[in-house]
């Protein structure tokens, strides 16, 4: 075993003194400062932060799924938008020409069609 030098003796005696000095002023330090609380709170996080199920991967998955459900939302809108479309379209035959027209430019016999473009 290796002797100590007298400066690390006298750093080792400081770190000591400061050490005990902290435990004896503040409760709380002295509570956390416990070695079997030390050991406890390194076991949770090394829980809560290792491995395949940690708060980091929760937290990442949770807005996954919130963004997913913004997203079906916006799709269901979208589907009663076209259900409601498609309702219009086979209901009236004026609707579907119009559409038609406006959409696939079909026209009547005789009939020209110009189509301008806005920029």
């Amino acid at each position: 075993m290796e002797t100590l030098s007298p400066q690390q003796m006298s750093i080792l005696s400081k770190v000591s003194d400061t050490y005990s000095s902290l435990r004896s002023k503040n409760l709380i330090l002295r509570f956390l400062l416990n070695k079997y609380v030390l050991a406890t709170l390194v076991l949770i996080v090394a829980i809560a932060f290792s491995g395949s199920d940690n708060f980091g991967h929760m937290f990442r998955y949770s807005k996954i799924i919130r963004n997913q459900k913004r997203q079906i939302v916006k799709y269901d809108r979208a589907i009663d938008e076209v259900g409601r479309r498609i309702g219009q379209l086979t209901s009236n035959k004026d609707t579907l020409e119009m559409f038609a027209r406006e959409n696939y430019y079909f026209l009547e016999d005789g009939e020209d069609v110009f189509i301008v473009e806005e920029e």
